[in-house]
């Protein structure tokens, strides 16, 4: 039984690594000037090949994107 738990906390983990990844790599796009047309595009893309990890941190940077200041997002971002 450990063993599953352990495999189920690595799994976790390493999905929730790729949500991180992408959600940075989507403000880093943000920051360096991309219009969020740019991400919506490439959400579409992943949805289409059911990469939904990858979607997960894209819509994540997209929504906070609406709410955050072009300053914010160049100043950078503390994720909590």
């Amino acid at each position: 039984m450990k063993l599953n738990s352990c495999w189920i906390n690595t799994f976790i983990r390493v999905k929730h690594d790729e949500i991180l990844e992408y959600y940075y790599l989507a403000m880093r796009d943000l920051q360096d000037g991309a219009p969020i047309q740019e991400l919506e595009a490439a959400l579409k893309m992943y949805e289409e090949l059911e990469e939904f990890e990858k979607c997960a941190g894209i819509l994540k940077a997209i929504n906070e994107a609406k709410y955050m200041t072009i300053k914010n997002i160049k100043n950078g971002h503390k994720n909590n």
